[in-house]
């Protein structure tokens, strides 16, 4: 899962696996270490509930969205699931993205559980 951050919005992508485990009810999360023994998390999760959360603590980022909207969208070719929430005064925009496959670039980076891309374009 690739995290993406820019102004008041948040970008969460994910490979074929992960909208899998995603659909089947399970977390997706990442760590990043730095030096110090600090760690920051971020988690995506399917929830039972109607409506996306996002929250932030501890150096854990939490981002839920309803888990029948995540097995909808699992199941088309649709590329993403995008919403807002109200966030000291100005709106959190979160999009939560299919990873697709990057045809250049070194290929260390390239995921192979990417999704692939619906056009010949490249990254």
């Amino acid at each position: 899962m690739k995290l993406r951050f820019r102004k008041n919005s948040l970008r969460l992508r994910v490979n074929q696996r992960e909208v899998a485990e995603l659909a089947a009810g399970e977390a997706v999360e990442e760590q990043v270490s730095f030096p110090g023994q600090t760690r920051f998390s971020y988690v995506l999760r399917s929830s039972e509930l109607s409506h996306p959360q996002a929250s932030y603590s501890e150096g854990e980022l939490l981002v839920s969205a309803p888990r029948q909207a995540i097995c909808r969208w699992a199941s088309t070719d649709e590329i993403g699931i995008y919403f807002e929430l109200p966030a000291d005064g100005m709106p959190l925009k979160i999009a939560i993205e299919k990873d697709l496959e990057c045809l250049d670039g070194p290929v260390e980076e390239r995921d192979p559980f990417a999704f692939p891309r619906p056009d010949e374009k490249t990254c």
